[in-house]
């Protein structure tokens, strides 16, 4: 007849060995699951960087395309306006639109790119708030906006004080009397470009024409919109016939110093949709009609890209 004490010996290493592989089973469970999202979250990050990597290409492709556009309109027309082909966007493309006699991977067939040019002279240029004209047309533009006018010479003086150099307009924060929702409207009608510039009459919106032109009207500043989209001034004579169909009258004088036809920087816009991502682009380019330092006839200034969650 077996010992008690014998059997409950049994029935103690039968508990712990019960109660190791336990353990063991739930370390290894754990270890593994380690493992898997370990691979899994490399998995992902190799992802993103195959997509960041194939949308860095695809926009330096679009900055190229969007500096040939420009050199090509600078060699057929001493005018910039709307009705140029600079100004079609590009909506909702697909990569394989573009290269229909070339085998591609089916996820490159799927990426879709947008991409658009905007006249950055179109704009109040913040770098002219260094003369007393540019500060009189800014303080126009507040008030056209129902801003503080008073802005206009405060920002000056802070910037020539300080010895600031506006990079982006989002630097204005650091002035009092901005607030991020102010600088977000602003963004529509104000830029800060590396150098003093004109404002393109054809096209500025009216807000920023009103300024240029003190006795301008609105309602003359949205006609002379409307005027240019079908005959826009093709020289700095037409600058005032355009002017005279809008109905502004007599009193309207045509400063050279603010105003002009054409102009030497603009804005890329991109955006690549790539699975749930999309990649947004922006570039500061700069056209001239003389060459560059590197020989080119344009050269991008600065270049700007976020990545977002896609809709």
């Amino acid at each position: 007849m077996p010992h008690p004490k014998s059997n409950q010996s049994c029935h103690s290493e039968n508990g712990s060995t019960t109660i190791t592989a336990l353990i063991v089973v739930g370390v290894a469970t754990v270890v593994i699951s380690s493992l898997v999202w370990r691979q899994q979250l490399q998995i992902h990050n190799i992802e993103n960087l195959r997509d960041r990597t194939q949308a860095q290409w695809l926009q330096r492709g679009m900055i190229d395309f969007a500096r040939l556009v420009l050199t090509q309109d600078m060699r057929t027309s001493q005018a910039d306006h709307l009705g140029e082909t600079w100004a079609l966007p590009l909506n909702d493309s697909k990569v394989a639109d573009f290269v229909k006699n070339e085998d591609i991977p089916d996820e490159l067939k799927s990426i879709s790119v947008n991409g658009a040019i905007t006249d950055a002279q179109g704009l109040f240029n913040l770098r002219n708030l260094s003369n007393a004209a540019g500060v009189l047309v800014y303080s126009r533009l507040l008030t056209n906006l129902g801003l503080n006018p008073n802005l206009a010479q405060q920002t000056a003086q802070t910037l020539q004080e300080n010895q600031i150099a506006i990079q982006d307009i989002s630097d204005l924060i650091s002035i009092p009397g901005y607030s991020e929702s102010m600088i977000e409207m602003l963004r529509r009608y104000v830029i800060a470009l590396p150098a003093t510039s004109t404002v393109n009459i054809n096209t500025a919106p009216a807000e920023v024409l009103m300024a240029v032109f003190p006795a301008l009207s609105r309602s003359s500043a949205n006609n002379l919109v409307q005027q240019r989209s079908n005959t826009p001034a093709k020289n700095f004579n037409e600058i005032n016939t355009l002017l005279a169909r809008s109905g502004a009258g007599s009193n309207v004088t045509v400063d050279a110093s603010l105003v002009n036809i054409n102009s030497q920087f603009w804005i890329a816009d991109s955006a690549v949709k790539i699975g749930n991502g999309l990649f947004r682009n922006t570039s500061l380019i700069q056209r001239s009609s003389e060459p560059l330092p590197l020989g080119n006839y344009t050269r991008v200034i600065w270049n700007k890209t976020n990545r977002v969650l896609s809709e």
